[in-house]
């Protein structure tokens, strides 16, 4: 059901003050003036969509709260360093002017400081986030014949609240989404002949350079070896309550006898645990290959091999928009320091 009313939705943008909507066709050839996408042409925009007019609605509500702010720039703000004229108490938290001098800088400050609020509201009304709002109310407008189109002259919702409310609830849909179909691909990956065994020879067979697999023996279980960053992990497997398949794959780094985990193995291993997807094999054997040249693979964010710390990035984050078409499907990850995840 929607949450804006019938009468309110086709007029959305415009729903404001009725001394905001005076202001808006003096403003709306200054900000049809705002700059433009990389082709010339205005970014499209879904009128249709609520989310947008909602969205919209708090851009302006946010603008008109602006606008009565502003509106005690003179005398209160502008003049505030007068204040002990008039006024010898003073404020807790406030120094007035004990001179001349220190009056006249003061005063100054003050005025630098409205001024660049003012430029800065100024900024906003004609930027190119309101350009298509402005657009849309000018069309509105005239085609009311220049009528008020919400006649009580004051705002019904806090639209604010409102689109955060509907940004949640829409987070929650995709959300639930994503899970729907994360669970499909798991029920279908355990389903699959071979099993996970099939999964770690078609992995064996790609030929990952630096990456060897050991299988282990009975259980769930392998290892796999990272010749070039000289690290062992052992992947182990925690069948379900009937054991039918694997639930969860956990790992753990493997040190020589004698010799105990360092610092960078303890990261990655902690990283690897802490991943999505723990059911799926495929997915860790991927993530963990991404560590194959770690000590050649920058930061994707700072663009450098070790940060501040002297560290490595050790952190992997799966790729977005991965071709889900591929067979057998292989996963990108991205390499971050810990100070830029």
């Amino acid at each position: 059901m929607s949450t804006i009313p019938p009468s309110v939705a086709p007029a959305a943008p415009v729903a404001m003050t009725e001394s905001t909507t005076m202001k808006v066709e003096d403003q709306v050839s200054s900000a049809q003036k705002a700059p433009e996408t990389a082709n010339g042409d205005a970014p499209p925009v879904n009128w249709e969509s609520e989310i947008q007019l909602v969205s919209s609605l708090a851009k302006l509500q946010e603008l008109e709260r602006k606008i009565h702010e502003l509106r005690h720039v003179v005398p209160s703000r502008l003049l505030e360093p007068l204040a002990t004229l008039s006024d010898q108490k003073e404020p807790s938290g406030v120094t007035y002017a004990n001179s001349p001098m220190h009056l006249r800088n003061g005063l100054d400050q003050a005025a630098r400081t409205q001024v660049a609020e003012i430029e800065s509201f100024k900024s906003t009304w004609q930027g190119p986030e309101l350009k298509p709002v402005w657009a849309h109310v000018e069309s509105r407008i005239k085609d009311s014949n220049g009528q008020i189109l919400q006649p009580t002259g004051m705002w019904e919702k806090d639209y604010d609240v409102l689109l955060e409310e509907l940004l949640q609830a829409e987070k929650s849909k995709e959300q639930e989404r994503l899970r729907e179909e994360e669970e499909a691909e798991r029920t279908k990956a355990q389903s699959s002949e071979g099993g996970w065994q099939a999964i770690v020879e078609s992995f064996i067979q790609r030929g990952v350079p630096g990456v060897r697999v050991i299988k282990g023996e009975g259980a769930p279980s392998l290892a796999i070896a990272l010749s070039k960053a000289g690290i062992i992990f052992h992947i182990g497997g925690l069948k379900e309550n009937d054991g039918s398949a694997v639930a969860e794959w956990h790992v753990s780094s493997r040190a020589a006898p004698g010799r105990v985990p360092t610092k960078i193995e303890n990261s990655i291993t902690e990283c690897l645990n802490s991943r999505s997807r723990k059911w799926d094999l495929a997915f860790l054997l991927d993530m963990i290959s991404s560590y194959a040249d770690l000590k050649q693979t920058p930061c994707v964010k700072c663009q450098k091999l070790t940060n501040n710390s002297a560290q490595l990035p050790t952190i992997r984050r799966a790729q977005s928009n991965q071709p889900l078409e591929q067979e057998p499907q292989v996963f990108a990850f991205d390499a971050l320091h810990s100070s830029c995840a």
